[in-house]
């Protein structure tokens, strides 16, 4: 009787001391004291928030500048192709033999053919001196062909390829090549990613310092207590674990409020780039962080978090060990 009465008293113990009840007291202990910390020092422990915030939404915006500057870029430049001048002295079946040749090219997508009759249509239309060109005896104008060139293909060096390849071809005088707005707004775009990359680097750098120096500063605040703990046989990974999970919790708290500073940035900024629009006649609509962008976000700046924590840590928890 008093066997089957003490069978389930031992079976609790069993339990309470398995590895798992363990590691999940563990566990609860250490989200305890961090959560206990930043009560007790909510003022500093906010400003230290708001501060890596602050230095995360710097290159969350600019990469959110990179990436809607890359799509406006894409939005207001059209695809860059080559304009050839067709000789004059060509009859209609030469010329549309030259079209077939040029089709005949991997790079080619299209060709948009201009007769020499359409051509000074569309110059008397856009050039306002069509009664001046009515004066004259016959067309200066010649033929035009407009290659598009293939998605693959609309590149600088391979564009310029292709127009020393098309010059050799007989019956054509000149070839121009539209793509000076096509290299500054990639060189535009390239400057943008290289600067944001540039504060990135700089603000992980700074994000880490300031974690870092909070917890340190947590440390030598607890200093006793650790003393305390090593006297009684805490293992070092018991001890460090408070002060890693104070660190990912700053840097998941940062990174939200991050993502909400960076949000209201996109609305604030979005009636001054609809101005803007207006002017260049054409719509632009600004695109906030993506779902996997803010994850991603969140995840780094938790990661930097723990690993801040785990140098600041390492390195001053000497100054308290017990020798």
């Amino acid at each position: 009787m008093n066997y089957a009465n003490n069978k389930p008293t031992k079976l609790k113990k069993k339990d309470n001391n398995s590895f798992f009840s363990r590691w999940k007291r563990q566990i609860g202990y250490a989200w305890r004291n961090t959560f206990n910390d930043f009560s007790q020092h909510i003022f500093a422990s906010l400003l230290t928030i708001f501060v890596i915030a602050i230095s995360i939404t710097l290159p969350t915006i600019s990469y959110l500048l990179w990436k809607n500057a890359n799509q406006t870029a894409k939005q207001w430049y059209p695809t860059p192709n080559l304009t050839i001048y067709i000789n004059k002295d060509l009859t209609h079946e030469q010329t549309a033999e030259l079209i077939v040749k040029l089709k005949s090219y991997p790079e080619v997508d299209q060709i948009d053919y201009l007769s020499r009759e359409r051509t000074i249509e569309e110059f008397k239309t856009w050039s306002g001196f069509s009664n001046a060109l009515d004066l004259l005896d016959e067309n200066p104008l010649p033929a035009v062909a407009i290659v598009m060139p293939k998605e693959e293909a609309k590149k600088t060096v391979i564009l310029h390829q292709l127009q020393t390849e098309l010059l050799k071809l007989d019956g054509i005088d000149d070839i121009k090549l539209d793509d000076s707005w096509f290299t500054r707004l990639t060189a535009l775009t390239n400057m943008i990613k290289s600067v944001v990359w540039i504060i990135s680097v700089f603000m992980i750098i700074a994000v880490s310092l300031v974690i870092g120096n909070s917890i340190r500063l947590n440390i030598f605040a607890r200093k006793q207590t650790i003393v305390v703990m090593q006297l009684i046989g805490a293992t070092e990974g018991f001890i460090l674990r408070p002060f890693l999970y104070s660190g990912i919790f700053i840097g998941l708290v940062s990174s939200v409020v991050s993502l909400l500073l960076s949000e209201i940035f996109i609305f604030q900024i979005e009636s001054i780039i609809l101005n803007v629009s207006d002017i260049f006649g054409t719509m632009i609509h600004l695109e906030g962080l993506l779902w996997d962008e803010s994850i991603l976000i969140i995840l780094i700046t938790m990661i930097i978090g723990w690993f801040s924590s785990l140098i600041a840590t390492k390195k001053y928890l000497k100054i308290t060990r017990i020798t």
